[in-house]
């Protein structure tokens, strides 16, 4: 099955969501606000997502 193209909107999108899921507080289906890549030496996804962001904003 073909989801179509990744596109630059959806990657930004896409790292967006990361971030935000890292500054949400802990509910009931999470018992943490970090997603489930995240180790005690930090987040492999957190830190791509930032990545994402800042070359975002430099070309903006």
């Amino acid at each position: 099955m073909d989801d179509g193209p990744i596109t630059p909107a959806l990657v930004l999108w896409t790292a967006k969501r990361v971030i935000t899921a890292h500054s949400e507080p802990a509910n009931p289906h999470r018992a943490t606000g970090r997603c489930g890549q995240c180790r005690d030496n930090g987040c492999d996804m957190l830190a791509w997502a930032i990545g994402v962001v800042k070359a975002h904003r430099v070309r903006s």
